[in-house]
This record gives structure tokens, C-alpha cells and sequence, in this order.
């Protein structure tokens, strides 16, 4: 079951050392689409589950520009089982230091993640951990690496990054739409679920469920 109950007063934390790391950046499909290759049980000793990488949860990786530490947070929205050797006849080596040959298949299966980047945030740091400041939900003016490892967003984390001076913000949703195509309506919809899981009780939440709602069941008429 998902954990988006509201953090207590000890874990207000936007980011901590225990968050979940579930992967690493293999590719980009554009600077606001990643593809994040999960890590498996060769890589962790505790790797993540499926309920660690479900569809609509937030993300983060964090960065550093011009001297600055940034977390870029993000949102799963696919993912797919690709075994890209499969069909090769020749068998190879398991690893670059085992002579056995085994049939390519056995270690290339790989779950990956589509994310989509929400916005960033600077962080400041504390005993306890990370606090956001100075949160931005516009397009980030620069991308992550292939390798950067990319971490479950706390619900405290979630909550900071759509706190606004004057209520809720939610400057991403035009753009989430079109980076996430086919999902993009249901990804919406996850995010607001989340929201309201936490105690965030904002009537533009209730408008955009309304629009995304009557826009998707017009085009495709899956959402009700």
C-alpha cells in the first residue's frame, strides 16, 4: 500500500539519506523525459520493489549547478520489461570477469522508468537532512547525467514542492500533459490523489480534476 499519509513533526524533511534510491539515468528523451534503468538484486542488497517505483510516484535527483545542490523532482510515469539480447543465438559471458556462458536473456531483463521532471528546488542543509527553498515548477534550465540516481520523493518532500505563498502550486500540469502523452491525464490524477492523501485542501485542485477529467473522457473516454 502507498505511504502518502501526512510526515510527522520528526520527519518533515524534504529530503533525507534513508530515501529509497531506485535507480539510475540511462537516457533522455527530451530534457523533461528520463529514462531511469531500476536497480535489481545483482545491484542492491535491498532493491526496490514494485511499490517503490508504482505508477505516479514522485522522484528526485539531486545535483549540483555552479556550486548550488538541487533536486530536480520528477514523476513515474511508465514503466516496461525490456530483455534487449533475447533473441541473440550466441551465448556470452554472465560478467566481464566469469567464464561461464550463459543464454543472453538470464541478465539482461531490466525494468525502466519513465520520468517525467516536475520542476526543481535548492536545498539547504540541516542535522536532520534537506529542506527545499526557493522551489521553481518551471521547465529546469538544465538536465541530469546518465548515472545520476534518481530517489523516492518523501511525502513531506511533495508537500514542500506544492506549498505556494498564496496556496497550492501546480505550474507543471500543462506541461506534465504533454511530456507523459497517453498517460498524461492519469499521472494528473495520480498526483492530485496524492495531494488529497495528505491533507491538502486547495479548490484548484478540484478544478484541474474536472478539466483533466472531462478533457480525457472526451478525447478517449477512459477516465471517469
Amino acid at each position: 500500500m502507498t505511504d502518502t499519509s501526512p510526515p510527522s513533526d520528526t520527519d518533515r524533511r524534504a529530503v533525507q539519506a534513508s530515501d529509497k534510491t531506485l535507480g539510475t539515468v540511462v537516457e533522455s528523451n527530451s530534457q523533461m523525459d528520463y529514462a531511469v534503468e531500476v536497480y535489481r538484486e545483482p545491484d542492491r542488497e535491498e532493491p526496490p520493489g514494485p511499490d517503490d517505483y508504482e505508477f505516479g510516484q514522485p522522484v528526485y535527483a539531486r545535483t549540483t549547478v555552479v556550486g548550488d545542490e538541487y533536486a530536480l523532482v520528477g514523476v513515474v510515469y511508465d514503466a516496461k520489461l525490456v530483455a534487449p539480447d533475447q533473441g541473440r543465438e550466441t551465448p556470452r559471458l554472465s560478467t566481464p570477469d566469469q567464464d561461464v556462458f550463459v543464454p543472453s536473456y538470464v541478465d539482461e531483463r531490466q525494468t525502466i522508468l519513465g520520468v517525467a521532471a516536475l520542476g526543481y528546488a535548492e536545498l539547504t542543509e540541516d542535522d536532520d537532512g534537506w529542506e527545499f527553498e526557493s522551489v521553481d515548477q518551471r521547465m529546469p534550465r538544465w538536465t541530469l547525467d546518465v548515472d545520476d540516481a534518481i530517489r523516492k520523493l518523501s511525502p513531506s518532500g511533495f508537500e514542500q514542492f506544492h506549498e505556494g505563498p498564496d496556496g497550492i502550486r501546480l505550474q507543471y500540469y500543462d506541461r506534465l500533459l504533454a511530456t507523459a502523452g497517453a498517460f498524461g491525464a492519469e499521472v494528473v490524477l495520480a498526483l492530485l490523489d496524492r495531494l488529497d492523501q495528505i491533507g491538502i485542501d486547495d479548490d484548484l485542485l478540484d478544478v484541474i480534476e474536472q478539466q483533466v477529467r472531462w478533457s480525457n473522457a472526451t478525447d478517449r473516454g477512459v477516465v471517469r
